[in-house]
């Protein structure tokens, strides 16, 4: 099961970063040089003293030190080296990690099981130093084992016995080891759900965003209990299970100890009845002490091992899932038409119908308003039209064909978005823009009212939205960010413009600005436009009414006012009323 995890796991990151893993190899075999080197330098040492060659002695010494100390610096740098990789290697996983997110369909995103998987990934890659675990456990195991030969070598033309006391010790120690895993596995797996709820209230407390609600409401104080409550579990848990390791290294420490004691005496009895040199008495010694230790290494190791392991679990579960399918291969130069025929559609886990046997035709160039009331659908078809999902039945259909038959990606290139949830990135306002063409970056802020206030900027079109890791940066009002956001999707050279409640942040004037210079914003475009606010509707070629997941219209505006009994009627009159003096 372990091979399961591990070697797709070493594969992965093998692919992702090469010279990683010829570090780790190089580092691994000078550390066991070092140690079967230093293990022979003070026999070599004695041998030469008891010879009586002073002069040659000392050459050899300083020889011998002068090895020791390139060895340390070379054993250093490789460290070093190997850190400065291991750092890469955390931002390679980091970057498999992130574009798995972007191939899987997207409505793993918002279902609340892979969420969790997706957080557990993240959380054992980077909290709990996976990859730093199980990379270090793997060079200290390889390089412990290479030891371990060379010094088994030595020990076995001494005395075979000898071996026997090692191994047995071996055999006790990896049972100490393996209860003491098994005791800290199972505060892994109690920890985790605990951990995720003490992040979430720890990150919301000091979330600058929420200090508003925090002040006003006593939310703060449930936050505060809770985020207390979920430490003293984890202090409790940790409490427990340390007593218990603190248990099983003392064991494992008393059987070392027994062991070596049994080494040395083994050594010494057989020195003095054959009245070995001293020289040979301390390689064996000094050989045994390194062949215990490499084995506690080794055995240390294999925990850290064994506990990475364990870590990246959830990591390869997600690698795992199901990339997006039905990607096509068409290509797709212009949207011209739109046909929702007979979809019907439910959100996964649920079994609510959101679209009900839908079907529209939207025709070349024209200007659509999607209105509803909360909850009709109206965000759902933007959604099925970008392919962020698939209906449950029916076909949508671009220029007359199904849209699973043109390939993704050239299909996406030909839809610009405003999302309700739209996103701004800590990169300067034209890059948000568009990084490529900043001529056509100003004539679009210009065109949207937001060009006056970029200007004004110390940095102006290279000004850093907010700042999250530049002081430079500058807060901006929601509705200048939803005019930038808007900005981004004009900038876009696509043939179909979706806009899903573009204006809910911006002023009365500013909104009117945009409503009035919609026609000029859109060009020759397909245009798509949702809002909550009616007079939005009036600018448009035709209005599709959705009501309770079922087209109830879809007709001009004056057409649709000529229905007092409509739906349509009903929502525009009940807003124009409010705007009466």
């Amino acid at each position: 099961m372990k091979n399961k995890i591990l070697f797709p796991f070493l594969k992965l990151c093998y692919k992702e970063y090469k010279p990683y893993f010829f570090t780790l190899i190089f580092n691994s075999l000078i550390l066991a040089i070092q140690t079967i080197f230093t293990s022979w330098t003070l026999s070599i040492i004695m041998q030469l003293i008891e010879k009586g060659d002073v002069k040659f002695s000392i050459i050899v010494t300083v020889l011998l030190i002068i090895t020791e100390v390139l060895l340390f610096i070379l054993t250093k740098n490789c460290k070093r080296d190997l850190s400065i990789k291991q750092g890469m290697m955390q931002e390679k996983v980091d970057h498999l990690l992130t574009r798995k997110i972007l191939s899987m369909p997207f409505c793993y995103l918002e279902d609340p099981k892979y969420l969790e998987l997706k957080k557990n990934a993240s959380f054992s890659i980077n909290n709990m130093g996976a990859i730093y675990s199980l990379f270090d456990s793997i060079s200290k195991i390889i390089a412990n084992i290479i030891s371990l030969i060379g010094l088994s070598i030595i020990i076995v033309t001494f005395d075979y016995l000898l071996i026997i006391v090692l191994f047995v010790g071996i055999i006790l120690t990896v049972f100490v080891i393996l209860m003491s895993l098994v005791t800290q596995m199972k505060l892994y797996q109690d920890l985790l759900p605990i951990n995720f709820k003490y992040g979430y209230y720890f990150d919301t407390i000091i979330d600058p965003l929420k200090i508003k609600e925090l002040k006003f409401y006593s939310v703060y104080d449930i936050l505060l209990n809770n985020f207390k409550s979920f430490g003293r579990k984890v202090m409790k848990n940790l409490q427990k299970v340390s007593i218990k390791i603190g248990l099983f290294q003392a064991l494992t420490a008393i059987i070392r100890y027994v062991q070596i004691g049994f080494v040395y005496c083994l050594i010494g009895i057989k020195t003095i009845n054959e009245k070995l040199p001293i020289s040979k008495f301390s390689l064996i010694a000094s050989s045994a002490l390194s062949f215990a230790n490499s084995v506690e290494a080794i055995i240390d190791a294999s925990g850290d091992f064994i506990r990475a392991v364990e870590y990246i679990k959830p990591f390869m579960e997600f690698m795992n899932l199901d990339d997006e399918t039905n990607l096509g291969t068409k290509q797709l130069d212009e949207i011209k038409t739109i046909e929702f025929d007979h979809v019907t559609f439910i959100y996964p886990n649920t079994e609510k119908v959101i679209l009900n046997d839908v079907s529209f035709k939207i025709n070349d160039n024209e200007k659509i308003s999607i209105v509803g009331l909360n909850g009709a659908g109206k965000t759902t078809i933007v959604k099925l039209l970008c392919r962020l999902y698939e209906p449950v039945s029916g076909t949508i259909k671009i220029n007359d064909i199904d849209i699973k038959e043109y390939e993704k990606e050239n299909y996406i290139k030909q839809i610009s978005t405003v999302f309700q949830d739209y996103k701004l990135f800590a990169y300067s306002i034209k890059e948000n823009i568009d990084p490529f063409n900043q001529k056509d970056v100003v004539e679009i802020s210009k065109k949207v009212g937001i060009h006056d206030k970029i200007s004004s900027l110390p940095y102006k079109y290279d000004s850093l939205i907010g700042k999250a890791y530049d002081e430079a940066g500058v807060e901006l009002s929601g509705g200048e960010k939803q005019k930038i956001a808007i900005a981004r999707s004009l900038s876009k050279d696509a043939s179909l413009l979706i806009l899903d409640e573009p204006t809910s942040a911006l002023d009365p004037l500013a909104e009117a600005e945009i409503y009035e210079n919609f026609n000029s914003l859109s060009e020759n475009k397909l245009s798509i436009y949702i809002s909550h606010r009616m007079s939005s509707s009036i600018f448009c070629d035709r209005i599709l009414v959705l009501d309770g997941g079922i087209v109830s219209d879809f007709d001009t505006h004056a057409n649709l006012m000529k229905k007092e009994e409509s739906l349509y009627y009903k929502l525009f009159t009940t807003q124009a009323k409010n705007y009466k003096i």
